[in-house]
């Protein structure tokens, strides 16, 4: 499974960082599948898309990110969510592990803090699929 094969929501109200998240995506080779500015859509294109990972925002305007986390891990229990914020607060970064989140980028990032961060959930993925291959091999 090459990067191209793994599926990427991004969910930010801010026109530049999802710009940035989606170059940054792309020239690793993963398949960024759409954008969105806030949890509501985020979570409606989320379900209409069914990324492998979705970063999330965590403070936008209408529906913030720890808000529409539980229902985007209820609807898409398979997706790897990685959260984006500059809110490094002991509470927020708690809430979001308890909530269930696969990793943490924190604003402002780099091109390879975002690459190590997405790395590390596609190793994930790569892990549950070849276990998911061989126990289907194994019936």
């Amino acid at each position: 499974m090459n990067n191209k094969n793994i599926s990427v929501l991004i969910v930010d109200d801010n026109d530049m960082t999802r710009e940035v998240l989606r170059v940054v995506l792309r020239s690793e080779g993963y398949n960024v599948v759409g954008d969105a500015s806030d949890g509501g859509s985020g979570l409606e294109m989320a379900i209409k898309l069914n990324p492998q990972i979705i970063l999330l925002d965590v403070v936008m305007p209408k529906i913030g990110g720890l808000e529409i986390l539980p229902k985007m891990k209820e609807a898409l229990p398979n997706a790897m969510i990685l959260m984006v914020t500059a809110n490094k607060d002991q509470a927020t970064v708690t809430e979001a592990v308890k909530a269930g989140i696969h990793g943490y980028i924190v604003k402002p990032f780099n091109s390879q803090r975002v690459i190590d961060a997405v790395a590390g959930v596609v190793e994930k993925i790569r892990k549950q699929s070849a276990s998911s291959e061989n126990t289907s091999s194994d019936v």
